[in-house]
């Protein structure tokens, strides 16, 4: 069984000046404890995407099930079984962080016998054991973040959807947080759903990552199947021992696109089109020619690359009715 799987996901708002279709035809199958990260802009679709799959929202058209649940016949039923950590989670900032959890605890219906050592093992997990017993209002803010995902982990949920988790963290609590997801995904099955504007987090942590923008998913994959998307963009550096003005010679008069040279770093970097193929013959003709090599590398796209070039080549207009997203 799947996690979670859509189908022509959709979601329109409409008034009577506007329309918007915030989520458009979403089709994802994402598997048992596999961690998927969405990425996109401000207003893309994440938000809208994770309230219609924890049941928060409503589709307009098309349909979806997490944990073979449909969204909208079982909607209070996946609300019970899944985790949620919201953009803006609620805190009750009067209580202390132990009552905040034994609240969630109660609300969850996790066993009486069970809340209290549910809770000393999620405090621990999150390094808050010092603050048990402050009331939450008075945490910095990535404390309370640490708290509110804590709240969203507290049930033991197979399947946790995290709305930028790690936005308030310092980058200590960041870490802490990205071992304990690995960590679920790994040792217990948990399935992850994470939206986020990180992209160091989504490459690091993610089995797979989808980009949406303008409501549609543009592309979805692993990180290294979305930088072959790029692929011949990839650039070869060479660095040298010495530099002259016949390096640069020999790339151009071999049409070989130059992306950066720099004669004092002694580095010239260029597009080769056959880069498997042609790079052995390049080195050995440089050196024949006398040119002293210290260094050659390969530099891939990185995903900010493509996905700012993914974004930017999306020209779909939106209008002025944004989700609540930041």
């Amino acid at each position: 069984m799947l996690a979670v799987e859509t189908h022509q996901l959709t979601k329109d708002y409409e008034t009577k000046d506007t329309f918007l279709r915030a989520v458009n035809n979403l089709n994802l199958k994402i598997e048992e404890a596999e961690i998927y990260s969405l990425l996109g802009p401000n207003g893309a679709g994440k938000t809208t995407s994770v309230r219609l799959l924890t049941g928060l929202l409503r589709p307009s058209e098309g349909g979806a099930s997490v944990l073979g649940l449909d969204i909208v016949k079982n909607a209070q039923e996946i609300r019970g079984k899944v985790g949620l950590l919201t953009e803006t989670p609620a805190i009750y900032e009067r209580l202390t962080v132990r009552q905040n959890l034994e609240f969630i605890a109660r609300l969850y219906n996790v066993p009486k016998k069970d809340i209290r050592h549910r809770i000393e093992e999620i405090i621990d997990l999150f390094d808050i054991s010092e603050k048990i017993d402050l009331p939450a209002g008075s945490l910095s803010k990535g404390m309370k973040q640490k708290l509110a995902i804590a709240r969203a982990m507290l049930h033991d949920p197979p399947v946790i959807f995290l709305d930028e988790p790690t936005a308030s963290l310092a980058p200590e609590s960041a870490k802490i947080v990205r071992d304990q997801i690995l960590k679920l995904a790994k040792t217990e099955k948990r399935t992850f759903f994470i939206c986020t504007h990180n992209l160091f987090e989504a490459e690091r942590l993610s089995s797979r990552i989808g980009i949406i923008n303008h409501g549609s998913l543009i592309a979805q994959g692993t990180p290294s199947e979305l930088r072959e998307l790029k692929k011949d963009e990839t650039t070869t550096l060479f660095r040298f021992d010495q530099w002259s003005k016949e390096i640069k010679d020999y790339f151009e008069t071999n049409k070989l696109e130059i992306v950066e040279m720099d004669t004092e770093r002694k580095i010239i970097s260029v597009i080769i089109p056959k880069i498997e193929q042609d790079t052995p013959g390049i080195i050995k003709e440089l050196i024949h020619q006398n040119h002293s090599i210290v260094e050659v590398k390969h530099e891939f796209p990185t995903l900010e690359k493509i996905y700012l070039e993914l974004v930017e080549s999306e020209s779909v207009p939106r209008e002025n009715h944004e989700e609540e997203e930041s």
